[in-house]
């Protein structure tokens, strides 16, 4: 190396030499220009977490729409599988009769498939001791700390009876939490249900609660205006207005008018605020006047009952109810008084008579022979012994058993037509 020529030795390699000198070069122009760049961002440390962090953002935007996707399917799934078990809504329905029984005020039940989550309105009270109800504390409510969740499992729900004077719930499902679909009670409070914000998911939660109430409600107590669905053209919001006003209540359940506006003017019962049992209800889409309740929903499809903590997943709402829309059980009227079988009064026997003897209702397939046909008989019996027929005190008394209930179809059962008179009916 000692008898190399130098400048050969640079003649022979200068491309080599340039190539290497033109990339160190190039890194040092780099690093000058990432350095100055750093500076202006405050130092490496800061321009080291602002790479951070728009690394994390653009990484976000290209997992959204799968992660969305995802999202969507799972709730459809939800949806699906819970909306279209008639148990769920029964159970439903028996978990917000059971909370009014007990005292509570429900606005909404989350069901799953093993519990049953009734959500109640105001500052509720402890559940009853005897009954199997939990409570869950609701932090992100009023911030109060009030009873205001109470969950029970399906398989313990306490039995419930069913008390006409009540205006039966009427459920509709707003969307799923949790794995767990929320269904709102719209046969209490304001009269006027109200679906606002964007424009997309909002038209699309007001139709799903209108399919809904179409299928649960009876034939006919579900009116539909115009511009509420481009397949299904309805009247104008006035006329049918109208044609709702002249629908009675059902078993408790009144009429729901559907539209894409309020009438105008504005009819008063529409504004008003609750009352015990309103002549009619409307579902809006957009806002209301007055007393009104509102479903707020966003972009995404996130759907927020406004005045509560509740706060649900509705973007697969409409997909979901069109799947299961021929599977959801009608509304359950109040039961009424008698079960439909012709009752029979019962009579007690004399010794047993009180001013306070309450009715027994029976069958009449078990009610024992008439007592007038055990006297006839034993009359044909005399009559060919030839023995004259003793006058008895119930004859004495035929006035009273003209007159008493069930002479001719029912007898009294403790009768035994020996002479004894018949004792009084029981006053219902």
């Amino acid at each position: 190396m000692r008898n190399v020529d130098p400048f050969e030795f640079i003649s022979r390699h200068q491309d080599t030499i340039f190539r290497i000198l033109g990339i160190l070069a190039a890194l040092l122009a780099a690093f000058l220009l990432v350095r100055h760049l750093a500076m202006r961002l405050g130092g490496w440390r800061a321009a080291y977490r602002r790479v951070r962090r728009e690394i994390a953002i653009t990484f976000h935007a290209w997992a959204a729409p799968p992660r969305a996707w995802l999202r969507h399917r799972r709730s459809l799934r939800h949806l699906v599988r819970g909306l279209g078990s008639p148990e769920t809504w029964r159970d439903s329905e028996r978990a917000v009769a059971a909370a009014r029984q007990a005292g509570g005020s429900p606005y909404a039940v989350l069901v799953d498939d093993v519990a049953v989550t009734v959500l109640l309105a105001g500052r509720a009270p402890e559940p009853p001791e005897d009954e199997p109800w939990w409570v869950v504390e609701d932090k992100a409510g009023v911030g109060d700390d009030a009873p205001n969740r109470w969950t029970v499992a399906r398989a313990d729900l306490p039995p419930v009876v069913p008390d006409p004077e009540r205006l039966p719930p009427v459920l509709v499902a707003v969307g799923e939490t949790g794995g767990r679909c929320v269904l709102l009670d719209v046969a209490t409070g304001p009269t006027t249900l109200c679906a606002e914000g964007d424009h997309r998911s909002s038209v699309a939660l007001h139709q799903a609660v209108a399919a809904q109430l179409d299928a649960r409600l009876p034939e006919g107590m579900v009116v539909v205006a115009e511009g509420v669905h481009p397949r299904f053209p309805g009247q104008p919001v006035r006329l049918a207005y109208r044609e709702a006003q002249k629908l009675r209540p059902r078993h408790g359940l009144v009429p729901v008018l559907v539209a894409a506006e309020l009438p105008d003017p504005v009819p008063p019962e529409l504004t008003a605020p609750p009352g015990e049992q309103p002549s009619l209800r409307l579902l809006l889409l957009g806002p209301g006047r007055g007393y009104t309740r509102t479903l707020l929903s966003d972009r995404h499809g996130q759907i927020a009952v406004v005045g509560t903590p509740l706060l649900v997943a509705g973007n697969a709402l409409g997909r979901a109810i069109a799947r299961v829309l021929r599977a959801i059980p009608p509304v359950l009227p109040p039961a009424p008084p008698f079960s439909g079988v012709d009752p029979v009064r019962v009579f007690a026997e004399p010794e047993e008579e009180s001013e306070d003897a309450e009715t027994v209702l029976t069958p009449q397939a078990t009610v024992p022979r008439p007592p007038a046909a055990e006297a006839d008989a034993e009359d044909e019996a005399r009559e060919t012994a030839g023995a004259p027929a003793p006058q008895s005190e119930a004859e004495n008394a035929g006035t009273d058993e003209e007159t008493a209930p069930g002479a001719g179809a029912g007898a009294p059962a403790g009768a035994s037509g020996r002479g004894t008179p018949p004792a009084r009916s029981a006053r219902t």
